[in-house]
Protein backbone atom coordinates (compact mmCIF):
# COMPACT_ATOMS: atom_id res chain seq x y z
CA UNK A 1 0.00 0.00 0.00
CA UNK A 2 2.83 1.98 0.64
CA UNK A 3 4.99 1.86 -2.32
CA UNK A 4 0.89 2.68 -3.98
CA UNK A 5 0.95 5.74 -2.26
CA UNK A 6 4.15 6.47 -3.16
CA UNK A 7 3.92 5.65 -6.91
CA UNK A 8 0.85 7.74 -6.94
CA UNK A 9 2.79 10.69 -5.46
CA UNK A 10 5.77 10.51 -7.97
CA UNK A 11 3.57 10.48 -10.95
CA UNK A 12 1.19 13.30 -9.29
CA UNK A 13 4.17 15.45 -8.84
CA UNK A 14 5.87 14.56 -11.95
CA UNK A 15 2.94 15.72 -14.13
CA UNK A 16 2.81 18.79 -12.31
CA UNK A 17 6.20 19.74 -12.55
CA UNK A 18 6.02 18.47 -16.41
CA UNK A 19 2.76 21.26 -16.57
CA UNK A 20 5.42 23.95 -15.97
CA UNK A 21 7.47 24.21 -19.01
CA UNK A 22 10.29 27.15 -18.46
CA UNK A 23 12.60 28.65 -20.91
CA UNK A 24 14.97 31.88 -20.72
CA UNK A 25 15.89 34.54 -23.12
CA UNK A 26 18.26 37.30 -23.67
CA UNK A 27 16.27 40.27 -24.21
CA UNK A 28 19.18 42.65 -25.11
CA UNK A 29 20.91 40.48 -27.36
CA UNK A 30 17.58 39.95 -29.04
CA UNK A 31 17.39 43.91 -29.40
CA UNK A 32 21.22 44.70 -30.20
CA UNK A 33 20.89 42.37 -33.23
CA UNK A 34 17.75 43.54 -34.78
CA UNK A 35 18.48 44.98 -37.91
CA UNK A 36 16.49 48.12 -37.45
CA UNK A 37 19.19 48.97 -34.47
CA UNK A 38 21.34 50.17 -37.58
CA UNK A 39 19.47 52.73 -38.52
CA UNK A 40 17.71 54.05 -34.80
CA UNK A 41 21.64 54.01 -33.91
CA UNK A 42 21.91 56.68 -36.86
CA UNK A 43 19.23 59.18 -36.20
CA UNK A 44 20.29 58.84 -33.06
CA UNK A 45 24.02 60.12 -34.00
CA UNK A 46 22.98 62.48 -36.40
CA UNK A 47 20.15 64.06 -33.64
CA UNK A 48 23.58 64.26 -31.37
CA UNK A 49 25.47 65.99 -34.14
CA UNK A 50 23.06 68.64 -34.96
CA UNK A 51 22.68 69.13 -31.27
CA UNK A 52 26.93 69.63 -30.87
CA UNK A 53 27.30 71.57 -33.75
CA UNK A 54 24.41 73.91 -32.07
CA UNK A 55 25.59 73.75 -28.79
CA UNK A 56 29.29 74.32 -30.18
CA UNK A 57 28.48 77.30 -31.83
CA UNK A 58 27.32 78.65 -28.52
CA UNK A 59 30.31 78.05 -26.89
CA UNK A 60 32.14 80.01 -29.29
CA UNK A 61 29.88 82.77 -28.67
CA UNK A 62 30.51 82.28 -25.03
CA UNK A 63 33.99 82.44 -25.51
CA UNK A 64 34.88 85.35 -27.33
CA UNK A 65 31.89 87.02 -24.92
CA UNK A 66 34.58 86.24 -22.27
CA UNK A 67 37.81 86.96 -24.00
CA UNK A 68 36.35 90.73 -24.96
CA UNK A 69 35.60 90.88 -21.54
CA UNK A 70 39.07 90.19 -20.25
CA UNK A 71 40.32 92.54 -23.15
CA UNK A 72 38.02 95.65 -22.48
CA UNK A 73 38.32 95.51 -18.28
CA UNK A 74 40.62 97.91 -17.46
CA UNK A 75 38.90 100.34 -20.25
CA UNK A 76 35.38 99.47 -19.25
CA UNK A 77 33.25 101.61 -16.15
CA UNK A 78 31.73 100.01 -13.58
CA UNK A 79 28.35 99.95 -15.26
CA UNK A 80 29.20 98.88 -18.67
CA UNK A 81 31.29 95.93 -17.24
CA UNK A 82 28.53 94.70 -14.84
CA UNK A 83 26.06 94.87 -18.30
CA UNK A 84 28.94 92.80 -20.28
CA UNK A 85 29.29 90.35 -17.24
CA UNK A 86 25.39 89.85 -16.88
CA UNK A 87 25.80 89.18 -20.77
CA UNK A 88 27.91 86.40 -19.97
CA UNK A 89 26.55 84.78 -17.13
CA UNK A 90 22.71 84.60 -18.89
CA UNK A 91 24.68 82.73 -22.16
CA UNK A 92 25.75 80.38 -19.55
CA UNK A 93 22.35 79.68 -18.19
CA UNK A 94 21.14 79.76 -21.95
CA UNK A 95 23.93 77.45 -22.48
CA UNK A 96 23.02 74.76 -19.13
CA UNK A 97 18.99 74.92 -20.18
CA UNK A 98 19.97 73.92 -24.02
CA UNK A 99 22.47 71.05 -22.92
CA UNK A 100 19.68 69.96 -20.51
CA UNK A 101 17.02 70.15 -23.08
CA UNK A 102 19.26 68.50 -25.57
CA UNK A 103 19.47 65.83 -23.46
CA UNK A 104 16.19 65.79 -22.99
CA UNK A 105 15.48 66.06 -26.32
CA UNK A 106 17.93 62.70 -27.68
CA UNK A 107 16.25 60.23 -24.71
CA UNK A 108 12.90 61.16 -25.77
CA UNK A 109 13.71 60.06 -29.14
CA UNK A 110 15.59 57.50 -28.15
CA UNK A 111 12.48 56.19 -26.32
CA UNK A 112 10.56 56.59 -29.49
CA UNK A 113 12.80 54.74 -31.34
CA UNK A 114 13.18 52.20 -29.48
CA UNK A 115 9.42 51.34 -28.19
CA UNK A 116 8.73 49.37 -31.50
CA UNK A 117 11.48 47.37 -31.48
CA UNK A 118 10.95 46.44 -27.88
CA UNK A 119 7.32 45.43 -29.01
CA UNK A 120 8.54 43.19 -32.02
CA UNK A 121 10.95 41.93 -29.82
CA UNK A 122 8.08 41.28 -27.04
CA UNK A 123 5.91 39.72 -29.28
CA UNK A 124 7.95 37.13 -31.14
CA UNK A 125 9.00 35.93 -27.63
CA UNK A 126 5.52 35.73 -26.66
CA UNK A 127 4.91 33.46 -30.23
CA UNK A 128 8.14 31.20 -29.94
CA UNK A 129 7.30 30.66 -26.32
CA UNK A 130 3.83 29.52 -27.37
CA UNK A 131 4.94 27.55 -30.59
CA UNK A 132 7.19 25.69 -28.31
CA UNK A 133 4.44 25.38 -25.27
CA UNK A 134 6.60 27.60 -22.83
CA UNK A 135 4.35 28.41 -19.59
CA UNK A 136 7.26 31.11 -18.17
CA UNK A 137 9.52 32.39 -19.96
CA UNK A 138 12.53 34.76 -18.38
CA UNK A 139 14.30 37.34 -19.16
CA UNK A 140 18.17 36.88 -18.09
CA UNK A 141 18.91 40.33 -18.66
CA UNK A 142 16.30 42.34 -16.50
CA UNK A 143 15.52 39.33 -13.89
CA UNK A 144 11.55 40.06 -15.23
CA UNK A 145 9.13 37.36 -16.64
CA UNK A 146 8.03 37.94 -19.64
CA UNK A 147 5.42 34.99 -20.35
CA UNK A 148 3.30 33.91 -18.45
CA UNK A 149 -0.01 32.07 -17.96
CA UNK A 150 -3.45 34.06 -16.61
CA UNK A 151 -4.23 30.54 -14.61
CA UNK A 152 -1.38 31.77 -12.47
CA UNK A 153 -2.26 35.50 -11.52
CA UNK A 154 -3.93 35.75 -8.14
CA UNK A 155 -3.76 39.26 -7.77
CA UNK A 156 -7.65 39.10 -8.04
CA UNK A 157 -7.75 36.52 -5.50
CA UNK A 158 -5.32 38.60 -2.82
CA UNK A 159 -7.77 41.56 -3.59
CA UNK A 160 -10.93 39.74 -2.45
CA UNK A 161 -8.11 38.67 0.69
CA UNK A 162 -7.46 41.91 1.50
CA UNK A 163 -11.41 43.03 1.08
CA UNK A 164 -10.90 45.13 -1.83
CA UNK A 165 -12.79 44.76 -5.34
CA UNK A 166 -11.04 42.61 -7.63
CA UNK A 167 -11.99 44.41 -10.31
CA UNK A 168 -10.81 48.05 -8.62
CA UNK A 169 -8.22 49.92 -10.89
CA UNK A 170 -4.86 50.62 -9.68
CA UNK A 171 -4.33 54.14 -8.50
CA UNK A 172 -1.04 56.12 -10.14
CA UNK A 173 1.28 57.01 -7.44
CA UNK A 174 1.81 60.36 -6.86
CA UNK A 175 4.27 61.94 -10.01
CA UNK A 176 3.89 58.61 -12.23
CA UNK A 177 2.66 58.75 -15.57
CA UNK A 178 -0.23 56.79 -16.90
CA UNK A 179 -1.36 53.68 -14.81
CA UNK A 180 -0.37 50.12 -13.60
CA UNK A 181 2.12 48.61 -16.13
CA UNK A 182 0.63 45.98 -18.16
CA UNK A 183 0.52 42.47 -18.24
CA UNK A 184 1.88 39.94 -21.04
Amino acid sequence: MKKLILAAAVILTTNLVSAQKMATVNSQEILLTMPEVKSMQAKLQSKNDELSKQLESMYKTYEAKVAELKKSDASLSGAMKEVKIQEVQELEGRIQKFQQAAQSEVQELEKTLTAPLVEKAKKAIQEVAKELTYTHVFDVVTGSLLVWPDTNDITSKVKIKLGIDPNAKPVAPAGAQGGAPAGK
